[in-house]
């Protein structure tokens, strides 16, 4: 038999609840067993032996049920306290900026930050811990083994709020930028009235008459106190000239319109802006 015990109340019961559901839906696949309260604190789990071994079936499923439960019921709450307590973010806007994007990170949604992979598989160390812990016949105290046997899943909490932070950072001096630009575009006279942007692998400029702009061009409209793309070549730069040029009129020719840069230079022209698929350069201008 296996005891678990808890401090508090509605962790057992719905834990109790649970276990009980997928006891009798396994029950027909040779899971058997009996899952019962006693008093409010603590469940009890009778495995019934058979042919299926206790190790690959009930113990498996337990710890299945116990990592999720951690998972539902107190990452997003741990997420929150060390986002307040270690990195000093009280702003309850930024704390939700921040933990959506840490949440974002654990469920491997942002395959975009490779270095940021480990952390995909995190419910590995809950499960792994509760494993080594839930014996056939054993006695298991629920509150002191998330405190002391989930270590490594704290500091993985703590190495993915970190990171977080440094994108959440990242973003906000992302959209000032582009504020920035939006604002030197709509008080500046543009130095270009018509400018054509084909976007197939790189970006290239022309003009109104659809001849390539030159590198000597560019350098000529390139402003310094507009360059944000650092360490990059002019040839490469995309943002930091065509502000510098504040056309009246960007059109923008890509079959990737959700391209990062494309997007940037949506939020920075607005309006100013016409997109069209990269077909219809290939057309009318090839």
């Amino acid at each position: 038999m296996i005891a678990i015990h808890f401090e508090q109340e509605h962790d057992c019961k719905q834990l109790l609840e649970q276990l009980q559901a997928y006891i009798c839906k396994y029950a027909n696949y040779g899971l058997g067993g009996a899952v019962k309260a006693e008093g409010d604190d603590t469940i009890l789990l009778n495995y019934e032996h058979n042919e299926i071994n206790f190790y690959d079936s009930f113990h498996p499923l337990l710890a299945s049920v116990l990592t999720d439960y951690v998972i539902s019921t107190k990452e997003e709450e741990w997420l929150l306290d060390i986002i307040e307590t270690m990195f000093y973010f009280k702003d309850v806007e930024e704390q939700k900026q921040i933990l959506a994007m840490a949440t974002s990170i654990l469920e491997g949604d942002r395959e975009d930050l490779p270095q940021m992979k480990p952390f995909f598989n995190r419910r590995a160390y809950i499960y792994d811990a509760f494993a080594k812990h839930l014996e056939e016949e054993t006695t298991f105290y629920y509150e002191p083994f998330l405190t002391f046997r989930l270590r490594d899943y704290g500091e993985i909490l703590i190495d993915c709020v970190e990171m977080a932070i440094d994108e959440y950072m990242l973003e906000q001096e992302y959209q000032n930028m582009i504020e920035e630009f939006r604002q030197h575009v709509q008080m500046n006279r543009a130095k270009i009235d018509v400018l054509y942007i084909v976007h197939n692998e790189n970006f290239t400029f022309y003009d109104e008459h659809f001849r390539k702009l030159t590198r000597e061009e560019i350098l000529f409209y390139l402003q310094d106190d507009l360059i944000f793309e650092q360490e990059v070549e002019v040839d490469d730069m995309v943002i930091s000239p065509l502000v510098s040029m504040a056309p009246g009129v960007v059109h923008v020719f890509t079959d990737d319109p959700d391209h990062g840069v494309v997007l940037s230079i949506q939020s920075i022209f607005q309006e100013r802006l016409k997109l069209y698929p990269l077909k219809l350069y290939e057309k009318e201008w090839q």
